[in-house]
């Protein structure tokens, strides 16, 4: 995944909460090296497994009183207590309150699980469930029960609060209520009776909870679908506070365009442009407008338009 400091300032001027982005990339990596480290721990444990156990429950994670905080729920089962390990095959991971009930579960093909660091790679499919209703699945998944965090390397399904966002990979941090998404990102939703679709080459959604999308972040090659408005842009924000879009221009490169496809192809190029997904109104900064009637254009100077 491609990462820069002016994404971390970007990220930390548009977040809709207090956020700390250099610290939360920087403790991104350390778990992408965990990543790996059960990632390829995953066969080598697997080829040790001679007869597993059958309906299995291993408690993972524990609360100061005791309680069962995460626990595994497996078909077939092998502990290695020497390593500290757990291989299992058609798993749930489970995730409990303090008074006992399902926070959120992790269904999955296969595992392999490190009792010190509450962590584990599942291989091949897995779908997280949360107490909300949200759910994010993918295929070959590293999760940390103690870090509350869930990294997907391929096929990437988020569905909350009605919405849908796809990506080849993904890391959901729950704690901090953020998710990056990498790699054919589209986000699919609808506001106030109004479908939209926004597509980009990666994104960033500040979360509360799990269910709720407060604010979208888009970045790169950015194109937006609405009531038959088309944006094309360098990067994109979402607010569902007040249900719109602002597209920005690339510094120094090509304007936002937003094109109406309706009766008449009208299209309106700018530095910034917004847009509110329940309203026909549109604002621009440094604008300039074609309209199809006769192909001219009447710019307007480092003024705005609506």
């Amino acid at each position: 995944m491609r990462l820069s400091i002016e994404i971390a300032v970007l990220l930390a001027a548009l977040s809709a909460h207090a956020f700390d982005s250099v610290a939360w990339l920087g403790q991104r990596t350390l778990l992408d090296h965990e990543a790996e480290r059960l990632r390829a721990a995953y066969p080598k444990f697997r080829e040790r497994v001679l007869v597993p156990a059958e309906n299995v429950v291993i408690p993972v994670e524990s609360y100061p009183d005791g309680s069962v905080k995460t626990s595994v729920f497996a078909a077939r089962a092998h502990i290695f207590l020497q390593d500290g390990f757990v291989w299992a095959e058609g798993v749930e991971i489970r995730q409990l309150r303090k008074d006992g009930t399902e926070e959120s579960r992790i269904d999955a093909d296969n595992c392999l699980v490190d009792r010190s660091t509450k962590s584990g790679w599942t291989e091949g499919h897995a779908r997280a469930k949360y107490r909300d209703q949200a759910e994010l699945e993918g295929d070959n998944v590293y999760f940390s029960a103690s870090e509350e965090y869930v990294k997907i390397f391929t096929n990437t399904v988020l569905r909350a609060e009605g919405r849908v966002l796809n990506s080849i990979r993904a890391d959901y941090d729950r704690r901090e209520g953020v998710a990056m998404f990498d790699g054919d990102v589209r986000l699919q939703g609808r506001e106030k009776k109004q479908d939209y679709n926004l597509f980009a080459e990666q994104a960033f959604a500040f979360i509360a909870g799990s269910n709720d999308f407060r604010r979208v972040v888009a970045l790169g090659g950015v194109k937006v679908e609405s009531d038959g408005r088309t944006g094309e842009c360098d990067r994109a924000v979402y607010t569902r506070r007040d249900s719109k879009i602002v597209m920005y221009g690339a510094e120094g490169g090509a304007p936002a365009r937003l094109t109406d496809g309706g009766g008449r192809r009208n299209s309106v190029d700018g530095s910034r442009i917004t847009f509110w997904l329940d309203s026909e109104e549109v604002e621009v900064v440094g604008s300039s407008v074609t309209m199809e009637t006769n192909g001219m254009k009447m710019p307007t100077g480092s003024g705005g338009v609506k």
